[in-house]
């Protein structure tokens, strides 16, 4: 079995997007900056849709504790830097592999080697040991941006990496995408590679919905109320929704599960964004802290009671702990003054 395949084999799952394989060039093994101040000695990536690398931290150290504070939680392992020319608006979508089980990663996006630029939405940790990571943004400011490969496990460890420059609109399904406005589906409308929902649909969604940046958007005729939703939580993601709301709207979005009892550790949380420019996306939404979470029999509702400003709203519905196997569910959205 040659790189390409060795590399591929390793690196598809079912967590991530629909995608086309024939999108993958194999970049190979790539050395790691250990540090991240001179942008000249960072590894930057040549210019392609979509890379497969292998990295291996094991021989470097712990730097940077600091970068922490991206995730939430300590970063005791060594970690080691990339980087990538970006442009404001772009998605990327980012997926960090395990080789060896007992590691557990964390990767970050940073626009500067500092933790002032650190952002939740720029980050993934939250599969725990012996899973990979993955996680899609878009960068607010053009320029080059450092990838920071971390772990929470001591030492270091050997990973795949696949890095993809999602370019809406040229037919092709990649990571962070949920469809491509050259690629029809059947029962689906997509707009700017995102999936919209004008309908309720009798079936799931059908789609990977992990971030905001290919986050399910609502929008149909007459507005949301009382708008159903079905759909299956499994591993450590999270589903995504996104929806307008008016300043002063009332948001409430109850869980009930499809067969069954919820499981333990089900979460709603909510955030914002402003609405873009026509024909724009959303930037990273922020954390609404004034919605609150209460649960009924371990199944979430959320309550938004007064929205403080219009923007794009993203609903994210995830599990602290993972579902012993697919966990069916309804979300009921709905929207009043």
């Amino acid at each position: 079995m040659n790189l390409r395949r060795a590399l591929a084999a390793l690196t598809l799952c079912a967590s991530c997007d629909v995608f086309d394989p024939a999108l993958y060039q194999s970049s190979g093994a790539l050395t790691l900056a250990e540090r991240c101040e001179d942008l000249n000695a960072v590894p930057r990536l040549t210019p392609r849709a979509e890379q497969l690398l292998l990295i291996d931290t094991s021989t470097m150290g712990d730097q940077y504790r600091e970068f922490a504070s991206c995730v939430g939680r300590d970063l005791p392992g060594n970690e080691g830097f990339f980087s990538a020319q970006m442009r404001r608006g772009e998605t990327w979508h980012f997926h960090v592999d395990v080789l060896d089980p007992t590691s557990d990663p964390a990767v970050y996006v940073l626009p500067t080697c500092t933790t002032l630029q650190c952002s939740a939405a720029a980050a993934a940790d939250a599969c725990g040991a012996g899973r990979g990571e993955h996680f899609s943004f878009r960068p607010v400011t053009d320029g080059v941006h450092l990838v920071g490969i971390d772990s929470r496990a001591r030492g270091g460890a050997r990973y795949t990496v696949t890095a993809v420059n999602a370019v809406c609109g040229d037919g092709m399904i990649q990571h962070g995408e949920a469809c491509d406005d050259l690629r029809p589906q059947s029962g689906v409308r997509c707009e700017r590679c995102q999936k919209v929902l004008d309908a309720p649909m009798g079936t799931e969604s059908g789609v990977a919905n992990d971030d905001y940046t290919n986050a399910i958007a609502l929008r149909p005729n007459g507005g949301v109320r009382m708008f159903p939703v079905l759909g299956s939580l499994g591993g450590c993601d999270q589903d995504a929704f996104q929806l307008p709301l008016a300043a002063g709207e009332r948001l409430t979005v109850t869980l009930t599960p499809r067969n069954g009892t919820c499981p333990p550790g089900l979460t709603l949380t909510l955030g914002r964004s402003d609405t873009p420019p026509m024909g724009g996306n959303p930037a990273a939404p922020t954390v609404v802290t004034e919605a609150t979470v209460a649960l009924t029999d371990q199944c979430p509702t959320l309550t938004l009671p007064r929205a403080a400003s219009a923007g794009e709203y993203f609903v994210g519905l995830s599990a602290s702990t993972e579902p012993a196997g697919e966990f069916s569910y309804q979300l009921t959205f709905d929207v009043s003054p």
